[in-house]
Protein backbone atom coordinates (compact mmCIF):
# COMPACT_ATOMS: atom_id res chain seq x y z
CA UNK A 1 0.00 0.00 0.00
CA UNK A 2 1.49 3.45 -0.66
CA UNK A 3 2.71 5.10 2.27
CA UNK A 4 0.16 8.10 1.44
CA UNK A 5 -2.92 5.13 2.61
CA UNK A 6 -1.08 3.86 5.41
CA UNK A 7 -3.54 4.39 8.54
CA UNK A 8 -3.04 7.19 11.24
CA UNK A 9 -1.04 5.17 14.07
CA UNK A 10 -0.09 2.38 11.90
CA UNK A 11 3.41 2.34 11.53
CA UNK A 12 5.83 1.59 8.34
CA UNK A 13 8.13 -1.18 8.81
CA UNK A 14 9.20 -2.27 5.29
CA UNK A 15 9.31 -1.33 1.93
CA UNK A 16 6.87 -2.53 -0.27
CA UNK A 17 7.35 -4.55 -4.07
CA UNK A 18 7.10 -1.44 -5.90
CA UNK A 19 9.47 0.64 -3.79
CA UNK A 20 11.76 -2.98 -4.10
CA UNK A 21 11.24 -2.83 -7.80
CA UNK A 22 12.26 1.08 -7.89
CA UNK A 23 15.06 0.76 -5.62
CA UNK A 24 16.28 -2.38 -7.65
CA UNK A 25 16.62 -0.06 -10.82
CA UNK A 26 18.53 2.44 -9.65
CA UNK A 27 21.08 0.80 -8.10
CA UNK A 28 21.18 -1.34 -11.18
CA UNK A 29 21.80 1.98 -13.09
CA UNK A 30 24.37 3.47 -10.59
CA UNK A 31 28.11 3.92 -11.15
CA UNK A 32 28.35 4.42 -7.60
CA UNK A 33 26.04 3.35 -4.58
CA UNK A 34 26.18 3.87 -0.57
CA UNK A 35 23.54 2.46 1.55
CA UNK A 36 23.44 3.87 4.73
CA UNK A 37 21.48 0.88 6.56
CA UNK A 38 18.09 -1.85 6.43
CA UNK A 39 15.13 -0.35 4.47
CA UNK A 40 13.15 -2.09 7.23
CA UNK A 41 13.16 -3.56 10.56
CA UNK A 42 15.06 -6.47 8.85
CA UNK A 43 15.69 -8.20 11.85
CA UNK A 44 11.64 -9.68 11.73
CA UNK A 45 11.33 -11.99 8.70
CA UNK A 46 7.58 -10.40 7.54
CA UNK A 47 9.50 -7.08 7.10
CA UNK A 48 13.02 -8.49 5.84
CA UNK A 49 12.34 -8.36 1.90
CA UNK A 50 12.87 -4.44 1.64
CA UNK A 51 16.23 -4.72 2.78
CA UNK A 52 17.47 -7.84 1.30
CA UNK A 53 15.80 -7.13 -2.31
CA UNK A 54 18.29 -3.88 -1.84
CA UNK A 55 21.24 -5.90 -0.63
CA UNK A 56 20.43 -8.50 -3.88
CA UNK A 57 20.71 -5.27 -6.09
CA UNK A 58 23.79 -3.92 -4.61
CA UNK A 59 25.14 -7.66 -4.80
CA UNK A 60 24.65 -7.75 -8.38
CA UNK A 61 25.28 -4.07 -9.09
CA UNK A 62 28.11 -3.64 -11.76
CA UNK A 63 29.57 -0.19 -9.85
CA UNK A 64 30.56 0.60 -6.90
CA UNK A 65 28.85 0.02 -3.89
CA UNK A 66 29.45 1.29 -0.18
CA UNK A 67 27.77 -0.36 2.65
CA UNK A 68 27.47 0.81 6.05
CA UNK A 69 25.26 2.42 8.63
CA UNK A 70 23.37 -0.60 10.47
CA UNK A 71 23.75 -0.04 13.95
CA UNK A 72 22.74 -3.54 14.20
CA UNK A 73 24.54 -6.92 13.10
CA UNK A 74 24.88 -6.50 9.31
CA UNK A 75 21.39 -7.15 7.52
CA UNK A 76 23.02 -9.80 5.42
CA UNK A 77 24.30 -11.78 8.03
CA UNK A 78 20.76 -13.83 8.75
CA UNK A 79 21.06 -14.79 5.07
CA UNK A 80 24.56 -16.45 4.84
CA UNK A 81 25.77 -13.30 2.72
CA UNK A 82 29.40 -11.74 3.33
CA UNK A 83 31.14 -8.92 1.91
CA UNK A 84 33.92 -8.59 -1.07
Amino acid sequence: MPASQVPVGWMILDIGPAAREAYAMAILGSKTVVWNGPMGVFEWPAFAEGTRAVARALATCPGTTIVGGARRPRPWSPWGWRTR
